[in-house]
């Protein structure tokens, strides 16, 4: 069994409760050129903490070196989880749930047991699926900017102030309103921090 996370208290807990349930666990390292094994034995099983930045990757690496995954996650965090699905992990469990259950889940993926009712996958990557559609609306939205409006997004994102702005990229206050005006009709929003909320979360999602 492979667990694949930050080294945090999660992962460490994972790899103790697995090995006190006599499995042959270990904590795999991260980094950036992570790989996994090929499964040519007993099935093995590869846990991955959604914390990790890269998670989703990751998951889709296991799935593609052919080992069932597991993926940990926030409940609060469901297109992340979706995404993992969609990448291929067979099962998931809230990071919140009892340690046991994860040890059961594990257990019955071991040998071959379905996890995952078709339903409940159905219902992952039907969110997978508005979430993706979500995001390239508002990456069509963002590409209607111009360079110089998308640079006046960006340093607005970082907090600067039209003021800053206009100082920074040596325009007049007159150009900067024309360019924060027309950035909120592209992006269909009325405020700067709606306009703000967009990139973030795009940029987050696309990552």
């Amino acid at each position: 069994m492979l667990v694949v996370g930050p080294h945090d208290l999660v992962t460490t807990s994972v790899v103790i409760a697995l090995q006190a349930n006599g499995f042959a666990a270990e904590e795999r390292e991260i980094n950036g050129t992570c790989a996994f094994p090929r499964v040519d034995r007993a099935r093995g099983v590869v846990v991955v903490n959604l914390d990790l930045p890269e998670g989703v990757g990751l998951v889709a690496k296991a799935v593609t070196s052919g080992w069932p995954t597991l993926v940990v996650g926030q409940q609060t965090d469901r297109e992340r989880t979706a995404a993992a699905v969609a990448a291929g992990a067979a099962a998931y469990v809230p990071r919140s749930c009892p340690l046991d259950v994860l040890v059961r889940t594990v257990l019955h993926m071991s040998v071959g047991r379905p996890v995952m009712m078709a339903k409940e996958r159905m219902a992952w990557l039907e969110l997978h699926r508005v979430a993706r559609a979500e995001v390239n609306t508002r990456r069509r939205r963002l590409d209607l900017l111009t360079d110089r409006e998308f640079e006046v997004l960006r340093r607005l994102e970082r907090g600067q102030k039209a003021a800053d702005i206009a100082v920074d990229a040596v325009l007049a206050m007159s150009t900067v309103r024309t360019h924060i005006r027309s950035i909120l009709v592209k992006l269909e929003v009325n405020s700067q921090q709606h306009a703000i909320a967009i990139y973030r979360e795009t940029r987050r999602q696309g990552e």
